[in-house]
């Protein structure tokens, strides 16, 4: 198979445990691809504002898809989005139960609003998350006041959220054409109408020149399942979970085992 990008998932996947540090052999995989003119890319769900400096230290990796595939960056140039509408972020925010946590994703903020932000505590919030929103978090009083200020509105996170609160977003909010979304085992992530990894990387496979059957892809997660399927080559990691795996064409080492280099040199470069 003739490989000509390489779409990597961050977390659990070029990143090692520590959510920050990448190994050499990987730096050094994907400057061997870079050499060998294969486009490689960056797929995440993070939002590219908190995108670890490791990574966008990188100069073999020039394009950052974001947000699930809502945004994509050439660099640190944004160069297109796609949104989640207004008219859906409104639905949302005042069908939900009223304590949930809730944040908005805009701009490279993460939008909470006040009345959760004081109760942090409450929540059981990941601290990888909790992190984040010490960094990049901005309380705001109303998050009506986003929609409101048309503020591009990347993703809807719902990173604590009970599975009882979930099943019922799902199936009496999310029933309808302004949404796609991802249940994670953690929590709910909701993006504009058909944005998934796999869209952001046909996307950006569009803007290159590059067909879908020429990309390989490895991930680890919930989100990265349409990724590995609609890629011409899915490579799962051994730390995936069970269901990402079965998705995949292959499973190689764990991201603390330099998985993603043993995938890169197996599958692109061999």
């Amino acid at each position: 198979m003739n490989i000509r990008m390489i779409a990597m998932d961050l977390d659990g996947t070029l990143l090692r445990n520590d959510h920050s540090s990448v190994s050499e052999a990987s730096l050094q995989a994907i400057s061997a691809a870079h050499s060998s003119n294969i486009v490689c890319a960056v797929a995440t769900g993070r939002i590219f504002s908190i995108i670890p400096d490791q990574v966008r230290a990188i100069p073999d990796i020039g394009w950052s898809v974001t947000s699930n595939g809502a945004v994509l960056y050439d660099n640190a140039m944004l160069t297109d989005g796609t949104y989640v509408d207004p008219h859906g972020a409104a639905r949302l925010l005042h069908g939900i139960p009223q304590n949930t946590w809730i944040e908005m994703w805009s701009c490279g903020r993460i939008y909470v609003g006040r009345r959760q932000w004081e109760q942090m505590d409450a929540y059981s919030l990941r601290p990888l998350h909790v992190e984040a929103l010490q960094r990049i978090g901005k309380v705001i009083d109303d998050l009506q006041q986003l929609i409101d200020n048309q503020m591009p509105i990347e993703k809807i996170n719902f990173p604590s959220i009970d599975k009882a609160t979930q099943n019922m977003v799902m199936s009496t909010l999310l029933d309808n054409e302004f949404y796609s979304f991802i249940p994670m085992h953690e929590g709910l992530e909701v993006m504009g109408a058909t944005v998934s990894k796999e869209h952001g990387i046909q996307r950006l496979c569009s803007v290159l020149g590059i067909g879908l059957e020429n990309v390989l892809a490895i991930g680890d997660s919930e989100n990265d399942i349409e990724m590995l399927q609609a890629c011409g080559l899915g490579i799962a990691m051994g730390n995936a979970l069970d269901e990402v795996k079965d998705a995949a064409d292959a499973v190689t080492l764990s991201n603390e085992e330099n998985g993603l280099a043993l995938a890169i040199d197996r599958y692109a470069l061999t």
